[in-house]
């Protein structure tokens, strides 16, 4: 392997329980593709940040026409879950580097240290979510992930490519576990609205008849009352109604009112306001997603990247006809996944009552697929380009940003929401979809200088000298000597 895929200031390997062969403790080609991966997210995020509403994307799905539909569609078919999955890829190599480091005198040991990293890990990732107020915090989910797949590491690295696989085929499964409970939902709801037409149609009879059998208008009135009573539904009945018309409610585009006008009222306010309206998103995002999607979602390619770690994918060992098969074959089943999986989300849009009625599978199902197939394209066609050596200052700069990566993700939140919400300029809701793609260049344009020029005086980012003192329990010194 050529020097130029090994950062050469960490340059200790001891052999990798995934490998025979020894593994550099830093390898220069997951730094890129770490870097890359957290600018590309920043591409989604943005979305979230800036008040890219639900209703005006639902307006676009509807639409399928546009520049505005395309550029919206260009970013769910190339990045929407993909650049996450090659954070994931990378998060998980790093597990197996992490943990091939060797005891060290004086200090826990390498287990130990690594758990608190995954605990302080968290910790960051609670202070972002509900302190920094970024609802869509994934820190918090890494640290669990990466204690769940803790025992994992000393797994061979063809156990854990079918423990990737395994994961992945549930989480489709999870899609259409997903979709079959929509099925179940709008039985439901038609077997309500049976209930409330024939309890209509015997209200009036018996109405009627009262009428004709020449009762007091008291008793009359007592006996419509008691009817009326009768016909409502009971408290599951009105829960599992309003969840369907909700869930349908959901699906349409509303040009009669702004429904995110509460919204922009709230990300508007003060830092009190902001807080109470995203506090019970930023728990469900921290809880149920992650146990409901994101063990699947982040498991599935950690897996995959630990298993590659030790096949010697990032360390430039496989062909360059491997390379090129596996970037041709994933990007290309990717896109071909992506598109089917927007034009499904379509029919969806249009009429989903038809779509449940028409389609055996959910626009989603083979989401993970398609999201597996383009990070793997992703990264192997990152490894074929730093293998031809073309535009290396390009590549340093994003290696330098992957190096910085916690800071930056810190950073990220830290600009977004000073520049979107009320308590700092207040530009929620006010820029289009292309402006918020133009302010997401020049955050990277902004991280990517200040990565390199930091990384000329420092050792570590701001945030990664932290958690390293945190989890050592000690001050290290972070300024380079010869800077």
């Amino acid at each position: 392997m050529s020097n130029n895929f090994v950062d050469m200031e960490q340059d200790s390997s001891v052999p990798s329980p995934v490998s025979t062969n020894p593994i550099p403790e830093r390898l220069f080609s997951l730094d890129v593709i770490r870097g890359i991966a957290l600018l590309g997210i920043l591409l989604i995020s943005i979305w979230e940040f800036g008040g890219f509403s639900t209703n005006e994307q639902n307006r676009l799905r509807l639409l399928g026409k546009g520049f505005d539909f395309n550029l919206f569609a260009s970013a769910l078919l190339l990045f929407e879950g993909k650049m996450r999955a090659l954070f994931s890829l990378v998060f998980g190599a790093g597990i197996i580097l992490y943990m091939q480091k060797p005891n060290q005198p004086g200090l826990p040991s390498t287990q130990e240290l690594y758990i608190r990293r995954q605990m302080w890990l968290m910790a960051f990732g609670v202070i972002n979510a509900f302190l920094l107020l970024w609802p869509g915090d994934i820190l918090f989910q890494y640290g669990v992930m990466g204690i769940l797949l803790f025992p994992f590491f000393r797994m061979s690295k063809k156990g854990l490519l079918i423990a990737a696989i395994i994961v992945t085929l549930i989480y489709c499964g999870k899609m259409y576990w997903f979709y079959a409970d929509d099925h179940k939902a709008y039985k439901k709801f038609k077997a309500i609205e049976l209930i409330e037409q024939k309890n209509k149609k015997d209200s009036a009879a018996q109405h009627i008849k009262d009428s004709l059998s020449g009762m007091s208008k008291a008793d009359l009135a007592k006996s419509d009352s008691l009817f009326k009573e009768k016909t409502k539904l009971n408290r599951i009945q009105e829960g599992d109604k309003s969840r369907w018309e909700g869930l349908v409610k959901g699906l349409k585009y509303d040009s009669t009112k702004a429904p995110e006008k509460g919204e922009k009222t709230a990300m508007w306010g003060n830092y009190k306001k902001v807080w109470q309206h995203l506090y019970q998103r930023a728990q469900g995002k921290e809880a149920a997603w992650l146990y409901r999607i994101g063990i699947w979602d982040i498991g599935s390619m950690m897996l995959l990247g630990m298993a590659l770690l030790g096949f010697g994918f990032f360390s430039n060992r496989f062909s360059t006809g491997t390379y090129v098969l596996l970037a041709i074959a994933g990007i290309a089943l990717g896109i071909f996944l992506g598109w089917l999986r927007l034009d499904l989300q379509h029919s969806k849009h249009v009429d989903y009552i038809k779509y449940l009625s028409k389609k055996p599978i959910s626009p989603m199902q083979f989401f993970p697929i398609e999201r597996l197939s383009l990070a793997l394209g992703y990264a192997s066609l990152i490894m074929l380009l730093l293998r031809m050596k073309l535009l290396q200052w390009l590549w340093q700069a994003f290696a330098a940003t992957g190096r910085l990566a916690f800071s930056n993700y810190f950073m990220q939140t830290i600009i977004c929401t000073l520049f979107f919400y009320g308590y700092g300029f207040g530009y929620f809701g006010r820029l289009t979809q292309a402006q918020l793609y133009f302010f997401v260049v020049e955050i990277w344009i902004v991280q990517m200088v200040f990565s390199v020029f930091w990384l000329r005086f420092y050792q570590y980012g701001p945030v990664e000298w932290l958690w390293r003192c945190l989890v050592y329990r000690k001050r290290f010194s972070n300024k380079k000597e010869n800077a």
